[in-house]
């Protein structure tokens, strides 16, 4: 996918108030998974969503929870992460610890996972 078409929703993203409205995704043994679903782009076989993962503790780090905003291939069910900010509290709150902007190497979704829990959400058809 072109750099371009991700940019834009990225940089408008990141003006947005922090009060997004996230969908509980999954609980795992290692945090819980929200997605903001109105946040969803979709082009083609291509979904961009933003993901937050909330730890029930912070790690050694300090990191209580993390935002991504992340790509999906639909067709081929892979993934990457595009942006990413971890945070001192809950749900993206408190001090933004890290933040970076990378396009890490597609990576297969692995069946009943939460990622693919959250890649079945960003990537079903709003079409009847």
């Amino acid at each position: 996918m072109k750099t371009s078409l991700w940019i834009a929703p990225l940089l408008l993203s990141l003006s947005l108030p922090a009060s997004a409205a996230w969908t509980f995704v999954e609980r795992s043994e290692e945090f819980e998974r929200y997605i903001e679903r109105d946040s969803v782009q979709r082009d083609g076989q291509w979904a961009q969503v933003w993901l937050v993962d909330d730890l029930p503790v912070p790690d050694k780090s300090g990191v209580r929870s993390m935002r991504s905003y992340t790509e999906y291939d639909c067709d081929n069910k892979n993934y990457r992460v595009l942006y990413l900010t971890a945070h001192s509290e809950r749900m993206t709150q408190g001090a933004v610890l890290f933040s970076s902007t990378l396009e890490s190497p597609w990576k297969p979704v692995r069946a009943d996972t939460l990622g693919e829990m959250s890649m079945d959400m960003a990537c079903e058809d709003d079409e009847p």
